[in-house]
């Protein structure tokens, strides 16, 4: 955890299933939290994968499509791990962010592990293309 990290965003960095549960409580309004503080959250490789991906998590909800890009590069990154990838896509996909269409169809591809393949498939549903 950083230590610019607020510390309304510690829970994130607990165990998995609490990163979750505090994800949901951001996601139903029970909790705020800066969506910037979110991103650079998510963005950080040397943050636990859970917390990123709780992170991700909730952007997709409260996020806006100024998270857009970022989302994208994550999801772009093959060394990245999959699973917060594949949580990048559904993300991009609950924003709406059809400019993201191509990168899903490039990924899937290349034949990504299968819960990858299975959030960029999601994805690409959502959007409807």
């Amino acid at each position: 955890m950083s230590t610019q990290t607020p510390k309304a965003l510690w829970p994130l960095f607990r165990d998995p299933t609490e990163a979750m549960e505090f994800s949901k409580r951001l996601i139903g309004g029970k909790e705020h939290a800066d969506k910037q503080a979110l991103l650079a959250i998510g963005l950080n490789k040397t943050n636990p994968k859970w917390t990123r991906i709780a992170a991700i998590y909730a952007l997709g909800f409260v996020g806006t499509y100024n998270s857009a890009p970022r989302l994208r590069n994550i999801l772009q990154d093959g060394d990245d791990d999959p699973d917060v990838r594949g949580y990048a896509a559904e993300a991009l996909a609950n924003i709406g962010d059809k400019m993201a269409i191509d990168l899903l169809r490039d990924v899937l591809g290349h034949q990504p592990p299968a819960e990858l393949r299975t959030s960029c498939e999601y994805a690409l549903q959502e959007l409807a293309a």
